[in-house]
């Protein structure tokens, strides 16, 4: 059911600012919309209707459908990136200790992320459509997670500085590290298709922190 006529004016009659649990509902009902119904079927007036907005509140947000598609794309790989940092023990005093192991609990809670039920469904919708319509494929140019490299690039700023590992540019490690996790976790679980068996997910991080430490070991 819709709860508004498209934006709230101010007194003088000017349209409001945006507002941000409107633009988040929206957000939420547009993944929900394209993941039941695909790209091409999904609708604007469905997903305005799911949202609880008018058609145009969506126009006025997003301008059209392929817009708000990016927009859904990108705000769920800031939720996947949200749910790393809020779940993982990542605290400063967290780069103290053994370089491999602290690489390896980074390595499991990557792949956790990444494999998230909802995020991979939304990659795959996105894989599928880019074909059809290829003014998404900004959707796809998303790189390594950047929340994930930023932590890591630090980490192995610190790891340099101590003098355990010697890493000339951190950010570009950090990114074929988290690149290596990602390759190999969406390829053994069929892009999340089928769960990532335990032995699995730990035989892709040792082997990723094996590799890493024995290039950049001093």
């Amino acid at each position: 059911m819709r709860t508004d006529n498209g934006p709230r004016r101010t007194g003088a009659g000017r349209p409001m600012g945006p507002q941000p649990a409107k633009r988040q509902a929206i957000l939420e009902a547009a993944v929900a919309v394209f993941l039941r119904e695909g790209y091409t079927r999904a609708g604007v007036d469905v997903i305005a209707d799911e949202a609880g907005v008018s058609k145009q509140t969506v126009y006025n947000h997003f301008g059209d459908k392929e817009r708000l598609f990016i927009a859904a794309v990108e705000g769920e790989r800031e939720r996947v990136a949200a749910a790393f940092a809020d779940g993982a023990p990542y605290a400063p005093e967290q780069f103290d200790g053994d370089a491999r192991a602290v690489l390896i609990a980074f390595g499991h809670r990557v792949l956790e992320v990444l494999l998230d039920e909802r995020a991979s469904a939304l990659r795959r919708l996105v894989i599928a459509e880019v074909a059809r319509h290829p003014s998404l494929r900004t959707a796809c140019s998303d790189g390594e997670p950047q929340r994930l490299v930023v932590w890591l690039t630090g980490m192995l700023d610190r790891r340099t500085v101590s003098g355990e590992l010697s890493v000339p540019d951190p950010a570009s490690a950090a990114q074929q590290f988290v690149a290596l996790l990602v390759q190999q976790g969406l390829y053994q679980s069929m892009y999340g298709t089928r769960p990532l068996a335990a032995e699995i997910a730990a035989s892709i991080c040792e082997k990723a922190a094996d590799l890493f430490v024995r290039a950049y070991r001093t």
